[in-house]
């Protein structure tokens, strides 16, 4: 017979509101994260170096986001932190696609979810041409939080995951000599709260995330003065409308704070997902799925667009395989195709999985669902500054 391809179940992701762009959560990391209970003087400061080889031979990207540091309690039974591996193939013209997470036997501790390294890898560029067989590398560098170097910590507070205290304790690091404030406003009321414009300028490239640590102090009627930039990625038009903002800000009068901190991020345009192509579909010998079963597939929630991937605006697509019972239950789901990353199939996995079909005479073997993952402004009528949005 021949393939049966569902009709494609399109997830509109929301954007965020410019006020909930200040603080940057961090991706999903290899190693255990901070809890709120974690005691700052017993964290450690985990921090990766990055080396990419295709077939044994090193490659260097032209286009590069670091991968964040992350903070953890150690275990004395965790032993010597194992390195993170992705898999990855490169297409003609320099992006990572296929991109798959790898734990090697030695390692003692699990690489769990790993789909902020994997939306990290998605966004870099190498130099144009094919290569399959790829492999990065992620070395980690292990340092007390206390003796931790000052451009460590402040990765860790800008793009790491990061329990209260931790952000706390490491504010206080940042923010200098005599520093009493911590993460934004050290215990003082806010009066006027400005946020920067994260469309001036000129923004990060696709699939790329730029950041900002600002430094200030507050006087005792609630002015902000002494504003800078602490540290960036290098986004000079973000660095300039952040200082702007904190400059425009003002807190309710109290006790003087020195060495107030915060960071900020912004995002480039959308990544558009590669293209499905013919190939992509190909006839199955083994597929027998009747040509209605499309519209017997009823999911039961919608897909959950992975978060480091949305936070980058990176889209993306999976193709599910699955039987279908003439009772509706649906059974052996599996991914046939993710791209540009695993994190995408992971999820329309589960999303099939948890799926039903209505009950009918015939039974449907391997069919086939694609998931795409879009952002709204890529769709027909789509309005990232609304969220409103069509799809065909």
């Amino acid at each position: 017979m021949r393939a049966a391809l569902l009709p494609a179940l399109v997830l509109i992701a929301s954007p965020v509101a410019a006020q909930d762009r200040v603080e940057y959560l961090g991706p999903p990391v290899i190693i255990p994260a901070a809890r709120d209970t974690d005691r700052p003087e017993a964290m450690v400061v985990n921090t990766p170096s990055a080396e990419a080889r295709c077939d044994g031979v090193a490659v260097q990207p032209i286009q590069a986001e670091e991968f964040a540091p992350t903070a953890f309690s150690p275990s004395p039974r965790m032993g010597r932190i194992g390195d993170g591996l992705m898999d990855f193939d490169i297409d003609a013209d320099g992006r990572p696609l296929n991109i798959r997470p790898v734990q090697p036997s030695s390692a003692p501790v699990s690489v769990g979810d790993s789909a902020g390294l994997q939306a990290v890898l998605a966004g870099w560029r190498f130099p144009a041409g094919k290569r399959d067989g790829c492999r990065l590398t992620l070395r980690w560098r292990t340092q007390a939080l206390a003796e931790a170097e000052t451009a460590d910590l402040m990765k860790l507070f800008a793009m790491g995951q990061t329990a209260r205290p931790i952000r706390e304790a490491v504010a206080l690091r940042l923010g200098g000599e005599g520093a009493d404030c911590g993460d934004r406003w050290g215990g003082r009321l806010p009066k006027l709260v400005s946020y920067p414009d994260f469309m001036t300028g000129r923004r990060p490239a696709p699939g790329s995330r730029a950041w900002t640590v600002v430094r200030w102090n507050i006087d005792a009627e609630g002015k902000t003065t002494e504003v800078e930039t602490l540290g960036s990625s290098g986004d000079a038009d973000l660095d300039a409308e952040t200082r702007r903002a904190i400059s425009d800000s003002a807190a309710r009068p109290g006790p003087a704070r020195k060495g107030c901190v915060a960071n900020y991020y912004r995002w480039g345009q959308p990544l558009p997902a590669p293209p499905i192509t013919p190939a992509h579909q190909r006839q199955d010998p083994l597929q027998n799925c009747p040509a209605e079963i499309g519209e017997r597939f009823k999911a039961r929630r919608e897909p959950i667009y992975p978060a480091a991937f949305s936070q980058r605006s990176i889209e993306g697509w999976a193709l599910i395989r699955f039987d279908i019972a003439p009772w509706g239950a649906l059974g052996n789901v599996e991914v046939v195709e993710s791209q540009p990353a695993a994190a995408f199939g992971d999820d329309a996995r589960r999303m099939v999985q948890n799926s039903t079909a209505t009950p009918a005479f015939n039974a449907g073997v391997r069919c086939v669902v694609p998931v795409r993952y879009l952002m709204p402004e890529s769709l027909p009528g789509g309005d990232a500054s609304t969220g409103t949005a069509s799809a065909d």
